[in-house]
């Protein structure tokens, strides 16, 4: 627990929310679009879980959310393991809903639904891929989760795994940009992304809240390739 810091606002401001995409599925590995369909993590995704939670051995959480789907659950049980911390399951947090798009890859849906396809191609923001959830949808979904799980722990540091679509939404929230622009950052799998919900944004006649510390972050994946080979230094 980090010690309490005098009143209440500066304490939310203090909040620290490290967001960490779940480990390598095999949807991922075989180029499936997942969405909420429940893939296991690949051999590779483990890899990456060791050394993410290798790497954050020593740092202090309060507490450990995650996705319900298994990919992000079985990336969370890696850090709940080494920090002896329960992991506390939230289904705000899954991916886009992508309906009859689950399960399929780029090619299979751009020939089954053309005109969706061209839509999604633009980037649309409204678009229901599948009959499922609009990107505008599950950015309101993971953006009060967050925000409500991140008030629990005021002056805290607490950890979130969850999945590379409703982080890039989120992200997209706090820096309020145009939804369309997330396809221009990465969210690697395992990557850290450390924002500060509550604290204020420097500078500027109209203060809004939200900071992002880092964005991306997979330092620890270094040298780590698919098929367990890690090349010499």
């Amino acid at each position: 627990m980090h010690r309490p810091l005098a009143d209440e606002p500066t304490r939310l401001a203090a909040t620290e929310v490290w967001l960490i995409r779940h480990g390598e599925s095999t949807g991922n590995r075989d180029g499936v679009l997942q969405g909420q369909e429940d893939h296991p993590l690949s051999p590779f995704g483990h890899e990456q879980c060791k050394r993410l939670a290798e790497r954050l051995t020593t740092t202090r959480f309060s507490a450990l959310y995650s996705s319900d789907l298994t990919r992000a659950v079985d990336t969370a049980r890696y850090l709940s393991d080494r920090w002896g911390v329960e992991t506390q399951i939230d289904p705000r947090l899954r991916e886009i809903h992508v309906g009859d798009w689950s399960g399929l890859p780029n090619a299979e849906i751009a020939q089954r639904f053309p005109e969706e396809w061209q839509r999604w191609q633009d980037r649309d923001p409204t678009l229901k891929r599948g009959g499922g959830e609009s990107y505008a949808d599950a950015q309101l979904r993971v953006t009060m989760a967050l925000t409500q799980t991140a008030k629990k722990h005021p002056g805290e540091r607490i950890a979130i795994v969850m999945h590379g679509g409703v982080m890039r939404a989120y992200i997209a929230s706090l820096l309020a940009l145009d939804l369309r622009l997330i396809w221009h950052f990465s969210m690697m799998n395992t990557s850290i992304c450390k924002v500060r919900p509550f604290a204020q944004a420097m500078g500027g006649s109209r203060p809004r809240q939200g900071r992002i510390d880092s964005l991306n972050d997979h330092a620890h994946l270094m040298g780590l390739r698919p098929g367990g080979a890690t090349p010499a230094v």
